[in-house]
């Protein structure tokens, strides 16, 4: 068996330490927010870039107690070696607190607290699975203010883990020893379930109003309705959906989430949530909701269609994140390359599983389907698995991973022959230009405008990839531009004009907008969305603004000042110093346009991807489950709202209990695309 991979590049070698450098980045960021390991504290990853042309060449780790540079291969035996083995002359140094964090200030700091165990008070006794601990100190002598502290900060932490940490836990004997062991007394449910839950609640619902009512406007974002997730003991998954508004300001404001059983819902029903949620946001002045962005499944788009025409006003479009996804769907299930390729993948996975997976330290990604897209990405996941499956045991694959049976003549015949891994390599660098374009618009928070220039993008780079792959493009781009047309929406092209990021500087240097870049019939939705979004008296005014717009565009001081940019120390990406600039300069320095300014202010401020929410099993089964009271239900609801509330103010909306095997793969395996441009090893 033969596998053919493309030479290593320099510019690829550097985009893949690129990546390895801010997927370590990321790592110490969650970690440090405390959904990480511990030694993230002290490691700080660190990028070496070439002097003469600027890219990267090394990424090492640098001890943040003694400055002192690692390998960033292992950041796990590289906190072995250095920090626990006592390599490091500075750790656990008197200044350092038990976390590895120096503190800021004193006001929620426990004074008194024991020092650290002293290493040899944690070796194991033998045949014991509990260490040794040390004679019970005495009790520390705090004052009731110092315990007021310590206890607000125990129910925040209790709200924002909302479901993964258990109410029950408070009453673990271990628990209440930890508690002793810190000299603050017991607590009980109600403290955390009570009137400090309704005031917390209170404090959060008079803020949210608050900030609703400075907007001047808001867009409605909404996802899940059709999709679902399985509870334990459960043999059909809940189906809920999530509302929150994006505000001119760029925050968020989480609204609520509506449960909904197990069988999806009406389509009248979801306009009656949906016209209802914005009476209840808007407090009945319903030209403040500028629009919806939403992912209601395929079916359910007709009911957004219908809400728009009813109400000219608003813009409704469809998540783009959800389309690009689609995109994959679509290659996976109509091009046969690809559905053979997966197939076998599947039977891979399969016989990998049940014969070596729990012996072998690789992370493979689950995915259970619960519908057809769930079912797409299952395939999918099983193509970067064995990808990866690939990387890591080389030729020897299918004798030392997959013992082939010879009466399954489909892995007998195709796995050994060298068409199969090459077609695994088409189909996986494919897989992995999606989820490059996927992770930019997630960090990008996409906007309207950009739909255009996304789609573009996608475009590019797979007739690129095409031609790489030496692929017959045309069945491929027929099933893109199949995908593009379901999801166009006519104010992609009005707010791609309208944005001041978009201008295009010409031969005389006037900063104009791009319409030369608009097909025909893109330049005539332009004309309707304009004209649908204002009243009909001032339509006409709006369209001699628009050609005054066309022709003469911004002044370039200000033009340059909208599209300055500047390299985020973090990704090392190039970004826009000011991202709401392009909405500020209509609303103040464009006042000639009086009636284009107000439908360009809300058109460029509008997004195109929903927030995603994941939830944990534990509070799928407090908040679904009939078993439990009204009352136990309403206090779930509000706890789920407290912490919604401070994920959306730390952009932070993943699940934890999937946060676990995604920190492992980043610290222990390679990226897929470092796996696909490596050499296999024998």
């Amino acid at each position: 068996m033969a596998a053919t991979f493309p030479a290593q590049e320099d510019d690829l070698f550097s985009r893949n330490l690129q990546k390895r450098y801010n997927g370590l980045v990321m790592v110490r960021k969650r970690a440090i927010r405390g959904k990480g390991a511990w030694y993230w504290y002290h490691l700080e990853p660190i990028l070496f870039q070439n002097h003469d042309t600027g890219t990267a060449k090394a990424v090492k780790l640098r001890c943040g107690l003694c400055s002192a540079l690692f390998s960033a291969s292992n950041p796990s035996r590289t906190a072995t070696e250095h920090l626990k083995r006592g390599s490091c002359p500075n750790f656990r140094h008197p200044e350092v607190n038990y976390n590895g964090i120096r503190p800021k200030s004193t006001k929620h700091n426990l004074l008194a607290l024991p020092p650290p165990l002293a290493p040899l008070a944690m070796v194991p006794a033998f045949c014991s699975s509990e260490p040794v601990l040390p004679s019970q100190p005495d009790r520390p002598q705090l004052t009731q203010s110092q315990i007021d502290t310590a206890f607000d900060l125990l129910s925040e932490w209790f709200y924002e883990s909302c479901g993964h940490v258990s109410l029950s836990t408070i009453d673990h004997p271990k628990f209440k020893a930890f508690l002793n062991h810190l000299g603050l007394p017991r607590i009980n449910r109600s403290y955390l379930t009570g009137a400090k839950l309704d005031a917390k609640y209170e404090k959060i619902m008079v803020q949210t109003k608050s900030k609703l009512q400075d907007a001047m406007f808001f867009q409605l974002s909404t996802d899940g309705w059709g999709k679902g997730k399985k509870r334990n003991n459960s043999d059909s998954p809940d189906v809920f959906a999530s509302i929150s508004l994006n505000l001119p300001n760029g925050s968020s404001l989480f609204h609520k989430v509506l449960f909904l059983g197990t069988s999806s819902p009406s389509s009248d029903y979801i306009k009656d949530i949906l016209w209802s949620t914005i009476i209840e946001t808007s407090g009945y002045d319903v030209f403040r909701c500028a629009g919806i962005v939403a992912d209601v499944g395929n079916v359910n788009n007709v009911v957004l269609q219908e809400l728009e025409t009813r109400h000219h006003w608003m813009v409704i479009v469809s998540c783009q994140s959800t389309a690009l996804h689609k995109v994959l769907r679509d290659f996976s299930k109509d091009l046969p390359l690809f559905a053979t390729t997966a197939s076998i993948c599947l039977k891979i996975i399969q016989k990998f599983e049940s014969h070596h997976y729990n012996g072998l330290n690789i992370c493979l990604t689950q995915q259970r389907p619960y519908s057809s897209l769930d079912q797409a990405s299952a395939t999918i996941s099983a193509v970067e698995n064995v990808a990866r499956l690939f990387y890591k045991f080389g030729h020897t694959f299918t004798e030392k991973v997959i013992p082939v049976d010879p009466s399954d003549r489909e892995l007998s015949d195709v796995v050994p022959e060298s068409k199969f891994w090459k077609d695994l390599d088409c189909f996986a660098n494919l897989i992995s230009i999606i989820r490059e374009l996927l992770q930019d618009i997630k960090e990008d928070r996409l906007c309207l405008g950009q739909c255009l220039p996304l789609w573009k993008e996608l475009k590019s780079r797979i007739t690129g990839w095409c031609s790489r792959f030496e692929i017959d493009d045309k069945p491929v781009m027929e099933l893109v531009n199949r995908r593009f047309a379901k999801n166009y929406h006519a104010a992609w092209a009005a707010s791609y004009v309208l944005d001041p990021l978009f201008l295009v500087e010409d031969s005389c240097g006037r900063y104009l907008p791009p319409f030369k870049f608009l097909t025909p019939e893109q330049e005539k939705d332009v004309v309707k969305t304009i004209t649908r979004l204002t009243r009909d008296e001032e339509a006409h005014v709006a369209l001699m603004e628009l050609m005054k717009w066309r022709t003469e565009g911004l002044d370039p001081v200000y033009a340059r000042a909208v599209q300055a940019k500047e390299r985020d120390p973090i990704s090392g990406k190039m970004r826009v110093v000011n991202p709401r600039g392009n909405r500020l300069i209509w609303e103040t320095y464009l006042s000639e346009f009086k009636v284009l300014r107000r439908v360009a202010a809300r058109l460029v401020f509008l997004q195109a991807t929903t927030t995603k929410f994941n939830w944990n099993q534990s509070f799928l089964s407090l908040v679904c489950s009939k078993r439990q009271s009204n009352e136990t239900i309403e206090r779930a609801q509000k706890v789920l709202f407290v912490s919604l509330h401070q994920r959306f103010e730390r952009d932070d909306f993943s699940d934890e209990e999937e946060k676990d095997p995604e920190l492992s793969s980043c610290e222990n395996d390679m990226s897929l695309d470092q796996y696909l441009v490596c050499k296999p090893v024998d």
